[in-house]
């Protein structure tokens, strides 16, 4: 092996030891982390909030060794996709370990350890958290592509957690008012633990793009767009919507008291568009699945008078597009509604797209 191959290699071994070193001091202070807080341990919370300083430090010395390679190497090709990785991958085991910094805080200002369903809970998602970052960090240094994508996967199960455990925490406030700060202090815990997952996820994605170049494919965004009947202004949207972004999201519609069929109007109108509605049939609120969607827009009304506990990962807008044509309308007039509406839809719809893809994604 040539000199400049030799130190090209011991300087890339080098990056991958202080990357793992990193990644089990990250993991020690999460396990540490929770083992305290689920015992009362307060000095092990401290330890761990002193032992976070360190970490701090090896961040900011990895961070230097990836430049100084930059700089010595000018890597390229997989080279360079491992340095660019890592330099990300630096950043998200800084952010685990605030989070177990967070939850130790959070601990130390419970008057007693958790109990009960919410201990269940808590116990339940600090190990699916700790298991996606430990199982990240062993295929960081197996450079095993599978693992990461199937560790990716795991995420779900974090978020549905969280989900369950705010509903929980809500009814333990409610049984014990006086109990609202341990409350909060046990919400922010649950959420860092959640989080955890997320930046494993990250680290994921980064081991991914270092051993095989693609970028993962992230889960499309699901819209929903909501009327009284299902059978104009909220198909428009739906069809819209499909027909310009259904690349990067999915789009749903749906009405409070659906119609039997859409309005006849809206179907001759959107045929000029080369759009068929005819065939389709209105759905009921009920029929979908509202915890899935990321966005939810009410086309009539405010969102919470279609679905009076929306989900809490969820966004709501409302959007004003116009009425439908009266019923005397001429067939001129009706047209000229939903050509307003359609107009209404499309600026609406660009705006929503450029924030949740932006201006180039369709």
């Amino acid at each position: 092996m040539a000199v400049y191959e030799k130190r090209l290699q011991q300087d890339l071994n080098r990056i991958r030891q202080a990357v793992t070193s990193m990644g089990e001091g990250v993991e020690t202070a999460l396990r540490n982390a929770v083992q305290a807080m689920l015992s009362g341990n307060e000095a092990l919370a401290n330890m761990t909030i002193l032992m976070d300083y360190p970490l701090d430090r090896q961040c900011q010395e990895l961070d230097w060794i990836c430049h100084s390679f930059i700089a010595r190497h000018l890597p390229s090709a997989g080279h360079l996709r491992l340095i660019s990785a890592t330099m990300r991958m630096i950043y998200d085991l800084e952010r685990i370990a605030d989070y177990a910094v967070n939850i130790c805080r959070e601990s130390l200002d419970l008057p007693n350890p958790p109990s009960g369903v919410l201990r269940q809970e808590l116990e339940t998602m600090a190990s699916a958290s700790r298991t996606m970052l430990r199982q990240s960090l062993i295929a960081f240094a197996e450079e095993n592509a599978g693992l990461a994508k199937s560790t990716m996967e795991m995420n779900v199960q974090l978020s549905h957690g969280l989900d369950q455990a705010i509903l929980d925490l809500v009814k333990e406030g409610d049984m014990y008012p006086g109990h609202s700060r341990d409350v909060m202090d046990l919400y922010v815990i649950f959420t860092m633990l959640e989080r955890v997952g997320n930046r494993a996820t990250n680290l994921c994605e980064e081991i991914i793009f270092w051993l095989t170049g693609e970028k993962p494919a992230h889960k499309p965004l699901h819209i929903l767009f909501l009327d009284e009947e299902n059978s104009a202004q909220s198909l428009m949207a739906e069809a819209m919507a499909s027909k310009g972004y259904g690349q990067s999201c999915r789009f749903h519609s749906a009405g409070r008291h659906p119609a039997r069929v859409p309005h006849p109007g809206v179907v001759a109108y959107m045929q000029t568009l080369g759009v068929d509605l005819a065939a389709l049939q209105p759905r009921g609120v009920g029929s979908v699945d509202i915890d899935a969607m990321d966005v939810i827009v009410s086309l009539q009304g405010s969102v919470r008078s279609h679905i009076p506990k929306p989900p809490f990962h969820t966004a709501f807008l409302h959007w004003d597009v116009g009425d439908l044509p009266g019923d005397d309308a001429d067939p001129e007039s009706v047209s000229r509604r939903f050509e307003e509406i359609r107009r209404a839809l499309a600026a609406q719809l660009q705006q929503l797209m450029e924030i949740l893809i932006g201006p180039e994604g369709k």
